[in-house]
């Protein structure tokens, strides 16, 4: 979820767990002091936390060749939140690793394909799983660290079929690697390949990334209607002065996706679909596929008034596309009477394909949901 009103803290990598610990630190150090600003490559922000408890750290770091992913908790920063600035994943040409604070896995992708320069952009984009189960190209194999024990650092990379679904290795393909240089390996590239070409750029003054400007929300839907449980229903009755900082707001809801991360995007949909929203109908007779995203089978839940004063990341899609689409692949498939994942999918599909930013709606859905990815805020909240 998004958070708008408070600076956040800016969270830099200093985990020194694994060897390439200290070169992710300074490509985001290096970077900074060119004012986040160097040719050919991207940069991608996130931030987190809650009402006064605000976080604001680099989430990717992505070239030509290269994709580095900071996710992986390095200690606590409050009664709540975690810091979870450090370097989690590395894909560089044909290699992936991905790392986590417990010691578990690591998990390693290596690209066995026959086109890379076609495969590049998939190889570092897409979800890898199931690909011999489900008879897509062998263009991968995936390792596995072996277990350690305890808390101890597995010492090699060992293929991994998982129970068939995926392949194995051929040829004089590895089915052994040793852990510790893998980790090496990858430091040296990036030393050489990503922070020696940011330090071939001047420094300029070092520009902190700000919060964004906040949008005020003019559109037509005065008042918006969900659902809001127990727990935060109390904090909105005790009110913002009386709450710990990290409790100082009025978010409520399970951020429900519109369309599960199992759904293959191939661009039928925007990215922004993947995520969680906090669901509002228009009207208090709440349809039934909100009532499901904020969990009213779960019950303890109270129907609330949200009065938006931001249109900061706020969307709308449209419901009637999702029925619609279901109601056609019935037909298509009698005397089938269920769908399969990949039918569900499509529906869905049809949905998230109809996002667009509350500023850009323009007012012809038949079914509209409106899906908010950021706290709310407590003058946009009203109990009924």
């Amino acid at each position: 979820m998004s958070v708008l009103t408070i600076q956040p803290q800016f969270l830099y990598p200093h985990s020194r767990q694994f060897p390439f610990d200290e070169v992710a630190e300074k490509i985001v150090r290096e970077i900074e002091k060119r004012n986040w600003n160097v040719p050919g490559i991207t940069i991608e922000f996130d931030t987190y936390g809650s009402g006064e408890s605000k976080y604001q750290l680099v989430r990717q770091i992505i070239g030509e060749d290269f994709r580095l992913c900071f996710i992986r908790n390095q200690g606590s920063l409050d009664d709540r939140w975690n810091d979870t600035a450090a370097l989690s994943e590395i894909c560089i040409p044909k290699q992936i690793i991905s790392v986590y604070t417990d010691e578990s896995g690591p998990r390693y992708y290596l690209y066995v394909g026959t086109d890379w320069n076609a495969d590049k952009e998939w190889f570092m984009k897409a979800i890898k799983v199931n690909s011999k189960l489900d008879k897509k190209p062998r263009k991968y194999l995936m390792y596995k660290g072996n277990p350690p024990w305890g808390n101890h650092r597995a010492e090699e990379l060992i293929a991994d079929d998982d129970l068939g679904r995926e392949y194995s290795p051929e040829g004089n393909e590895p089915v052994r690697i040793d852990l510790e240089q893998k980790f090496e390996e990858f430091a040296t590239w990036l030393k050489q390949n990503v922070l020696d070409y940011i330090l071939s750029f001047p420094e300029g003054s070092i520009i902190q990334p700000s919060i964004e400007k906040l949008i005020p929300y003019e559109g037509t839907w005065h008042t918006l209607y969900s659902l809001c449980g127990m727990g935060d229903l109390a904090r909105i009755r005790i009110g913002k002065s009386e709450l710990l900082p990290y409790e100082r707001h009025a978010y409520f809801g399970e951020a429900y996706r519109l369309v599960p991360l199992v759904v293959h995007c191939d661009n039928r949909f925007p990215e922004i679909a993947y995520e969680g929203f906090i669901w509002c109908d228009t009207k208090k007779e709440l349809m039934d596929e909100v009532k499901f995203a904020m969990g009213c089978l779960a019950g303890n839940k109270t129907l609330v008034a949200i009065n938006l004063k931001y249109a900061n990341h706020v969307y709308v899609a449209d419901n009637s596309k999702y029925e619609e689409t279901r109601r056609q692949l019935f037909e298509n498939i009698a005397p089938r009477h269920r769908l399969t994942d990949e039918e569900v999918g499509m529906a869905l599909a049809a949905r998230g394909a109809t996002i667009v930013p509350i500023t850009e709606y323009k007012g012809d859905y038949k079914e509209p949901i409106v899906l908010i990815n950021r706290e709310i805020d407590f003058a946009e909240v009203e109990l009924i």
